[in-house]
């Protein structure tokens, strides 16, 4: 089935399912979009309906100028809540989602179940020792040369100036988001968490994800699943199960 558009441009789902008592809200990580979840409904089953967030500039929404924007994601965030939901984010997706959870408290909005971070140190980790940090600082070829190093982009993107044209606004909008991040000082917030990290992920280690339980009042979990950074494919079906589990009574 071909993507549909939730209730407003900023969802895509590739299985609407309306009696589904709970749903998934994905974010993708940088320069990702609603593509990277397209396998995600068919390991969810069927009591869970996935909705994929589409970020302007890419995809459904490429003549949008590229922006990462807190405010907007919550916003429609709370008005597609029309059912009991969760949140799932991958790297970036993963403080891209803590944030919107943050900013739905000070709003008074309806908070999510829970929330699924994946690939990401905890918040507040110290930034500069990675190979995506300061990227949105280098030149474009520079730029784009340490991504594909760091196994962000596939090789070949180099050699497709078309492609390029539309790859680096998005990577410039994401990595500036990233780079400009600030935890800041807040209290954890009431939504339970669950992390996945790669066992040979140098950018998000377990010892570093586990910093994740200091950022709710409710149960943390953490989860080592094999793989590098983009580890998210080839456990599909182990991830699903503890989703599924982590989101709980809605699906009793």
């Amino acid at each position: 089935m071909n993507g549909q558009i939730l209730p407003d441009k900023w969802f895509v789902s590739r299985e609407l399912r309306p009696e589904a008592p709970v749903r998934l809200v994905c974010f993708p990580y940088a320069g990702g979009g609603t593509a990277v979840y397209t396998r995600w409904p068919a390991a969810l089953g069927p009591e869970v309906e996935v909705a994929a967030l589409a970020l302007p500039g890419r995809e459904r929404r490429l003549g949008e100028p590229a922006a990462v924007e807190v405010e907007r994601i919550a916003e429609a965030v709370a008005a597609a809540a029309d059912r009991p939901y969760a949140l799932f984010g991958h790297s970036m997706g993963a403080l891209l989602a803590f944030e919107v959870v943050r900013w739905l408290r000070r709003a008074g909005a309806e908070l999510p179940l829970h929330l699924f971070v994946s690939g990401c140190p905890r918040p507040d980790h110290p930034r500069g020792d990675d190979v995506f940090d300061g990227l949105s600082a280098l030149p474009d070829g520079a730029m784009l040369e340490r991504l594909v190093r760091g196994g962000g982009l596939p090789a070949f993107v180099l050699d497709e100036p078309d492609l390029l044209e539309l790859v680096l606004p998005v990577c410039r909008a994401d990595f500036g988001w990233l780079d400009a991040y600030d935890c800041g000082a807040e209290p954890p917030v009431p939504v339970p968490i669950t992390a996945f990290v790669g066992s040979e992920d140098a950018s998000a280690r377990p010892e570093d994800a586990a910093g994740w339980a200091a950022h709710t009042t409710g149960p943390f979990a953490q989860h080592v699943v094999p793989g590098g950074h983009f580890f998210l494919d080839d456990n599909l079906d182990a991830i699903g199960r503890a989703v599924r589990a982590g989101i709980g009574s809605p699906l009793s």
